[in-house]
């Protein structure tokens, strides 16, 4: 098998790993609440896919397939973000500010924001350019920081 098979194969392993740990750790915290449990397992593994494409852009990794893979569930989730939040699918252990419900047009505009940031990120990584990613994981984080103050609670 040359190279370029093998860090596929790689990484397609440690994507289904990565979605299946996503999917037992999204069974362990239930809220009782299938939208919000769906949402919350999104969440995570929208996390671990900025996890790491973080690690190449502070160069604490090399660039592999696997972000790229980790960039396409980014812009897949960023385009479910403003249905991934049904009515009723709130509640203290989601996190999720009545705010969502409450303000439905800031809310749209700050997943829209996060959905443009992500395609832009999607775009910076496949250029494997370091400097590129990290510039646009930067922006696509402030998107995150822009929903989770007005929309998401504190971790207690």
């Amino acid at each position: 098998m040359n190279k370029v098979i093998k860090l596929f194969v790689a990484g397609g392993v440690a994507l289904t790993l990565g979605t299946g740990i996503v999917a037992a750790s999204a069974h362990e915290g239930s809220t009782g609440n299938k939208d919000a449990d769906m949402r919350i397992a999104k969440m995570k593994e929208l996390g671990a896919g900025m996890k790491a494409i973080a690690g190449f852009a502070k160069g604490e990794a090399g660039f592999s397939p696997a972000l790229e893979e980790h960039a396409k569930r980014i812009v897949a989730i960023s385009e479910e973000m403003k249905n991934l939040f049904p009515e009723g699918s709130g509640g203290p252990k989601t996190r999720s500010k009545e705010e969502i419900w409450a303000q439905p047009e800031a809310f749209a505009k700050a997943a829209e924001n996060f959905e443009s940031a992500a395609v832009k990120l999607y775009t910076a990584v496949m250029t494997k350019d370091q400097a590129t990613i990290g510039a646009a994981l930067g922006a696509t984080g402030k998107t995150c920081g822009g929903c989770h103050k007005p929309f998401r609670t504190p971790e207690h």
